[in-house]
């Protein structure tokens, strides 16, 4: 059981009969020079630097910026501003030959990728904690369960659902069709019960979605908040990616993100485009997009800086990088993913919400399953955001990251039922 990896990316421009995403064909023919995007550098706001001649790229060293990317004021963003007269900063691919790898603290020993085998297993175990807790309660409602027509055992229900980050709408919609079914089909035992929900929940998390790889390069726009794990998944997602990968270091703002980053870099064989931190993250997109382009990576992944979702100003910088990034490569980011921790519950939905309205996300990896006891926050997404969950995270190894499959969700989470 599990899904796998081969029938996950999208290598053909046909879309897929069913989808909850539409993709965006980038011309033939590339755009003619575009006008340039800049606005004044204020303490980590977004100069972008489109139009400017083709650089050596050279990668510059590190060094520690003290303010944290929250406490940055961004000016407002013109879009037409005179370019400065100043050379722009050499870039340079990161070469991995030669290099005694640098470990950096918190990334596991590389290991191959492992196809789907014993995937269900992980998800099980990854979701251990969930199925001891809210799915306990409704094992023990559930073993009670005699009448369809109990207005009492619904009731119960619907509070272990709430309690359990499955949200107050996606409950009422669950519940409600839940009990109409129940009635119609005379259902009077646990079992029959058991697996009405897991029908239920499958249909709430949507049918299997496909990551478009299918635009030479393809580039994909990794964004959340700090902590949910986008550096580290860009690292295992490159492990299953089939062609040449490259990776772009856009936090500039974190503590050793860009070391995070080289590191993936180095043990994946992946080139990394990196500037020192501090730098401008949309100039950092503009050189990788280039430089893909020339180098004919077939995989472009952009790592941002992490956000609150609830600092304006931050949230029009990633706008800006967005645009910046469709400005050199019409059609381009092709896959916004954001990364949303499980054990941040309802704020993590919250979060789902208003990055898709400023970043336009295609698909959400859902990480950390195995560190929360509310795993229910996954059908709060899937039914309230209208983007679809396209990979799930339940552990620190390559293996544990996995695309996602409503049905064996479905039953790892409600299996002990």
């Amino acid at each position: 059981m599990g899904r796998s990896w081969r029938n996950f990316f999208r290598r053909s421009k046909e879309p897929p009969e069913e989808t909850s995403t539409t993709a965006v064909e980038a011309p033939e023919e590339e755009s003619p020079e575009v006008e340039e995007l800049a606005a004044e550098p204020t303490n980590g706001a977004v100069e972008t630097r489109d139009g400017v001649e083709e650089a050596p790229i050279v990668e510059e060293s590190t060094e520690d910026v003290e303010a944290p990317v929250e406490d940055l004021p961004v000016e407002r963003v013109e879009e037409t501003v005179e370019p400065e007269s100043r050379e722009p900063e050499p870039v340079r691919a990161r070469e991995t030959e030669d290099l005694e790898p640098t470990f950096v603290e918190g990334i596991p020993e590389y290991e191959e990728p492992e196809e789907s085998r014993g995937w269900f297993g992980r998800l099980r175990n990854g979701l251990s904690r969930s199925r001891e807790s809210f799915v306990g309660q409704l094992n023990a409602a559930v073993a009670e369960f005699k009448d369809a027509e109990d207005e009492e055992f619904w009731e119960r229900i619907e509070e272990i659902l709430i309690t359990s980050d499955v949200g107050v709408p996606t409950t009422a919609k669950l519940v409600s069709e839940l009990e109409q079914e129940a009635l119609e089909k005379n259902i009077t035992s646990g079992k029959e019960l058991r697996e009405l929900i897991i029908e239920h929940a499958t249909r709430i998390l949507g049918e299997p979605v496909e990551l478009d790889i299918s635009y030479k390069p393809t580039v994909i726009l990794m964004v959340g908040v700090n902590g949910t794990g986008k550096t580290t998944n860009i690292g295992k997602l490159v492990s299953f990616l089939p062609g040449k990968a490259m990776l772009a270091a856009g936090d500039t703002f974190r503590a050793a993100a860009i070391e995070q980053l080289q590191s993936w870099g180095e043990r994946t064989g992946a080139e990394v485009i990196a500037r020192e931190r501090g730098s401008d993250s949309a100039s950092v997109a503009h050189d990788a997009v280039e430089a893909a382009k020339v180098s004919g990576a077939d995989v472009l992944l952009i790592d941002t800086a992490g956000r609150l979702h609830t600092k304006t100003n931050l949230m029009a910088e990633l706008d800006k990088v967005k645009r910046v990034i469709e400005r050199q490569l019409p059609g381009a980011p092709h896959e916004v993913l954001l990364t949303v921790d499980a054990t941040t519950g309802q704020n993590g939905l919250r979060q789902a919400k208003l990055f898709h309205e400023v970043a336009g996300v295609t698909g959400i990896i859902l990480t950390k399953l195995d560190g929360t006891a509310k795993g229910g926050i996954a059908l709060a997404i899937a039914n309230e955001v209208g983007v679809p969950i396209k990979l799930i995270s339940v552990g620190e190894q390559i293996g544990d990251l996995h695309p996602f499959e409503a049905r064996e969700f479905a039953q790892a989470l409600f299996g002990d039922l």
